[in-house]
């Protein structure tokens, strides 16, 4: 009933956060998305964003590049792991490449149970 109850109020959390819209184009390295193109998906808190781009969408191999912005400059990782405080919530550089295709890349939340599939928001 707990995991219930806390997978609920996930959803309701960050359901308000999901944003269809344009974005603005930004520069990358991202694996397997192309950033030249407005992001898919974009999250919003306070002054930071994050913009994801989907590998392989809809697949059991989907995967995400993130990017991390505060105030509308784009925040640069220094070293994969490391570890931020956002109004978005806790943030980590997983570095520019994914390793596997499913894997994220770029900035994305710590907690990899916050990554939610591209079919997530409604």
């Amino acid at each position: 009933m707990k995991t219930l109850r806390w997978s609920l109020l996930s959803l309701l959390l960050l359901t308000p956060l999901c944003i269809a819209e344009s974005s603005p184009v930004l520069p990358g390295d991202g694996i397997g998305v192309n950033i030249n193109q407005p992001a898919e998906k974009v999250l919003r808190a306070g002054a930071w964003e994050l913009q994801i781009w989907y590998r392989a969408k809809g697949t059991r191999s989907e995967g995400q590049h993130g990017a991390l912005l505060r105030d509308g400059k784009i925040v640069k990782g220094s070293t994969v792991g490391e570890e931020m405080d956002t109004a978005l919530g806790k943030m980590k550089y997983y570095g520019t490449q994914p390793g596997v295709l499913w894997n994220p890349s770029g900035w994305h939340f710590a907690d990899k149970g916050l990554i939610k599939p591209a079919s997530f928001c409604p």
